[in-house]
């Protein structure tokens, strides 16, 4: 897969943190994570697949159910979710001592004697409790369940989890910490594998008890499987002289009170369930499991965005454990928007399939039509909340790693007291649970199971805004426009996918048919959108995997050619753009960063390779004009409202050069490149305040024979004055970038090698001459520009080209431009941007056809 590396600045320095993980780390991670995850969800699937074949929607699978809430409680509290926010961090800060004091006791070790024996003590009391008061519990959860003694019976048994769930949820934590992901995401196979040996021996001897006692064994192998890579990890730990294992100070120190808040947290957000179980128990028999189903199935689109929350939980950990919030911020904003997109595309199959999807999975046995339907609707009520509880994963995460439940030992320990702020997700969560109660018992009479799923989705919903208010009195200070503008395109993708998607699953009457096409229609239908509304997260992965994957040649895998190698056989020249290239490449560092007088033994690049085009505004003149047959000029008034709408929507105008190098280090984000051909000397007068005011900056492309002078060449437009030598000068020293617009404005299609020549290395010697400095950047005359032309100005030794269209020479040498006029305002330019990246998606489609490749 491809990884997302694009990291957006700020401007206080951060703090040195640990060492970046390798460019590869978080995919590989990622797919073992997601591999394991994937196998163990299927694993799952068939176990609900085996409880509705072999049991049906009943008063005993209600019964078993109502048991099932202590595991259903205890996994996201001693695995997922507490267990996780408290020890990733813990062992986080623990791994950042042991690189800061190699000499003292081994942090990890002292961490582990420290919480280990006292965890295994609660755990074990815990589950003692659970046991003996489960008809308590019972009666609590499902107080109108008709066969309460089986659910008591199903609760003593599942309640054997909490105490190896506990120690699952910690030695995975440690071993996240440690960077290792393989065997926690292999706990889920292993209880999976045993809840299904136990049901396939024994449904029909022990019925539905036969569930809850694969549960209990399936837990106790989570534990098993985690024992002895943890005990490795400690073993290869560093070693340190046998005199300060226990001697010196101690480099953590633990906070008890810590814990609160998080299991405060992780217990009302498990709440809902409670909620559900309790007012679905007075509902007709089936309705609990029909929640259930749903609930089983709606998650499923969760799995891979709490895999993305998973991976990256510890990169966010040990940043802040290291003092590094900027870090910390752009992984959560980029966790943010990746989870949402996942989740997105998954709610919208969900809503456009849901009844071809649970017809396929669980219509048979004693699954009735009824059971389906009665499912289906509420797996689309429920869908209404998955994004919010994507949100929630990734929020809640670095929320609590602000705060670990362990400190150094050199820290005042009263900056470490718990405050209101600390149990502010508690008060979220609070606040969204009320919201599910209120929607729950008003809609519940009228609506039944529905309601109850209305309920959970708005309840959590509202918790998800409140925890984003939090992460910014936290201190982990999320560009919140930003956010919520790239929520907003990934909502409308996933819309219109979730419409066209609707329509073509009742094509088919077939479950597996519709279901089939009904999500290849939603996911290709999300991608286009999501590419033409400009959501990165749709957008760079679509183009990456066409760059990557696509026939033809991979430019990245080539080795480069030196000077002293003979050139490799040029194509025939051809005065047309060619159809059949690939769009251009930016991904080499030291390709961008070549200096642009290092004409000599330097790779030649190639012409029209690699993943996409940046976007680049070409304006002209800025001026207040009666006549402008051309359309080149932007009055004052209307270029200011421009630059007022990119900085209003977090955009920041650059100039085309710092916008590729900002490209090649992965620091683009909303970059918008400014280019302003021509010259004319009202750049300076009306454009620069302007861009000043901003923050921004741009780049002139100026004709050197003809400063001070007129633009001649426009024979039916006014008489503008260009720019003076003077002018260019000063715009120079100010830090403007100045390019090359050919030495007299001629169109260079057609001219002869020698002409080509004087108009790209005689204009760049003279402007070099002028400004005292390289000159990096050409502009093609009127925007005409065919083979000969890139061939010329890369030989003339600029560093990148632009010019107006997208074709089959767009590259680093033909840089597509989007024009920009006097009637353009903010809807206009949101057209025009999603224009752009549509059609970079063409031109790398174009660009993959076999035969065309070689071009």
């Amino acid at each position: 897969m491809s990884t997302d590396q694009h990291v957006s600045t700020v401007e206080a320095p951060a703090p040195p943190g640990p060492p970046a993980p390798r460019r590869d780390f978080l995919a590989k991670a990622f797919g073992v994570t997601a591999l394991l995850t994937a196998t163990g969800s299927a694993f799952g699937l068939l176990r609900d697949l085996l409880l509705a074949r072999y049991f049906g929607a009943n008063q005993g699978t209600d019964a078993f159910l109502v048991a099932w809430t202590v595991p259903e409680t205890a996994a996201p509290l001693l695995i997922e979710d507490a267990m996780a926010f408290l020890m990733v961090p813990a062992f986080s800060l623990a791994l950042v001592l042991r690189e800061e004091q190699p000499e003292g006791p081994d942090p990890v070790r002292q961490l582990v004697r420290a919480t280990l024996p006292w965890l295994l003590l609660a755990l074990c009391g815990l589950s003692a409790l659970t046991a003996v008061g489960a008809p308590e519990l019972v009666r609590f959860l499902a107080p109108g369940l008709v066969d309460p003694g089986l659910a008591v019976t199903c609760t003593r048994i599942t309640a054997i989890t909490i105490l190896p769930f506990g120690v699952a949820g910690y030695l995975g934590s440690a071993l996240r910490a440690h960077h290792s992901f393989t065997a926690p995401a292999a706990i889920y196979v292993a209880y999976n594998l045993a809840i299904l040996g136990i049901l396939l021996v024994g449904h029909s001897a022990w019925g539905v008890r036969s569930a809850a006692l694969g549960v209990a064994l399936g837990s106790l192998l989570m534990a098993g499987v985690l024992v002895g890579p943890f005990v490795r990890r400690l073993r290869v730990s560093r070693r340190r002289p046998r005199g300060s294992r226990r001697g010196g100070p101690a480099g953590l120190v633990l906070i008890p009170l810590a814990i609160l808040p998080v299991a405060g947290f992780t217990l009302t957000r498990q709440s809902q369930v409670f909620i559900e179980r309790h007012l679905g128990s007075g509902l007709p028999p089936g309705t609990i499991s029909h929640l259930n189903y749903a609930a089983k199935v709606s998650q499923l689109a969760m799995t891979a965005a709490i895999l993305i929350c998973t991976v990256t939980f510890p990169l966010v950990a040990r940043a802040l454990a290291a003092g590094d919030l900027r870090t910390a911020r752009d992984r959560v904003e980029k966790d943010i928007g990746q989870a949402t997109a996942l989740v997105l595309v998954g709610t919208a199959f969900l809503m456009a399939c849901a009844p071809s999807v649970v017809a396929l999975l669980f219509e048979r046995g004693a699954f009735t039509a009824h059971d389906t339907a009665a499912t289906a609707a509420v797996i689309r009520v429920y869908s209404f909340g998955l994004p919010a509880q994507a949100l929630i994963g990734v929020m809640v995460r670095p929320y609590f790693s602000v705060r670990p439940v362990v400190r150094r030992a050199d820290e005042d320990p009263r900056s470490f007291r718990v405050t209101r702020l600390d149990w502010y997700p508690v008060a979220a969560m609070a606040v969204g649970l009320l919201v599910t109660v209120t929607v729950g018992l008003a809609a519940t009479p009228h609506y039944g199971g529905l309601g109850l799923a209305a309920g959970n989705a708005a309840g959590i919903t509202t918790t998800a805004g409140l925890l984003l208010r939090g992460l910014l009195l936290r201190g982990i200070a999320l560009r919140v426009p930003k956010v919520i503008t790239g929520q907003s395109r990934l909502l409308a993708a996933a819309v219109g996918a979730a419409a066209v998607g609707y329509l073509a699953d009742g094509l088919t009457a077939s479950p597996l048919l519709a279901t089939l096409v009904g999500g290849m229609t939603v996911l290709l239908v999300f991608a286009a959108l999501g590419t033409a509304f400009g959501a990165a997260e749709v957008r760079d992965p679509l183009l990456g995997g066409l760059a990557r994957f696509g026939p033809g040649p991979r430019p990245r895998s080539e080795p480069a050619r030196t000077a002293a190698a003979p050139p490799a056989p040029e194509p025939t020249p051809h005065l047309r753009p060619l159809k059949g290239s690939c769009p251009m490449d930016v991904d080499s560092d030291q390709q961008l960063r070549l200096p642009a007088q290092a004409t000599v033994g330097r790779t030649k690049r190639r012409i029209g390779t690699g993943r996409s085009a940046p976007w680049i505004l070409m304006y002209h003149s800025v001026a207040d004009e009666e006549e402008d047959p051309y359309l080149l000029t932007v009055s004052p008034e209307r270029f200011a409202a421009q630059m007022a709408w990119l900085h209003r929507t977090g955009r920041r105008g650059v100039s085309v050069r710092e916008l590729l190098r900002a490209r090649a280090e992965g620091t683009a984000g909303h970059l918008v490149g400014l280019s302003f051909d021509d010259g004319y000397a009202d750049f300076a007068r009306y454009a620069v305040p302007v861009l000043h005011e901003h923050g921004f900056t741009a780049t002139a492309y100026v004709v050197p024979d003809l400063l001070g002078t007129e633009n001649g060449w426009d024979v039916k437009g006014p008489r503008k004055q260009l720019l003076t030598l003077d002018q260019v000068t000063e715009l120079a020293r100010a830090g403007w970038e100045i390019g090359s617009h050919g030495l007299g404005h001629r169109a260079l299609p057609g001219l002869p090698a020698a002409d080509l020549a004087v108009q790209t290395r005689e204009s760049r010697r003279a402007l070099e001459e002028l400004i005292g400095g390289p000159v990096t950047g050409f502009c093609y005359p009127y925007g005409a520009v065919d083979l000969a032309a890139t061939r010329a100005v890369r030989d003339a030794g600029y560093d990148y080209a632009c010019a107006i269209e997208h074709s089959g020479l767009t590259g680093r040498y033909a840089l597509p431009r989007s024009y920009v006029g006097d009637r353009d305002g903010a809807l206009r330019l949101r057209a025009k941007r999603g224009r752009h990246q549509v059609r970079d998606v063409l031109t790398a489609l174009r660009s993959r056809r076999p035969g065309r490749a070689g071009r």
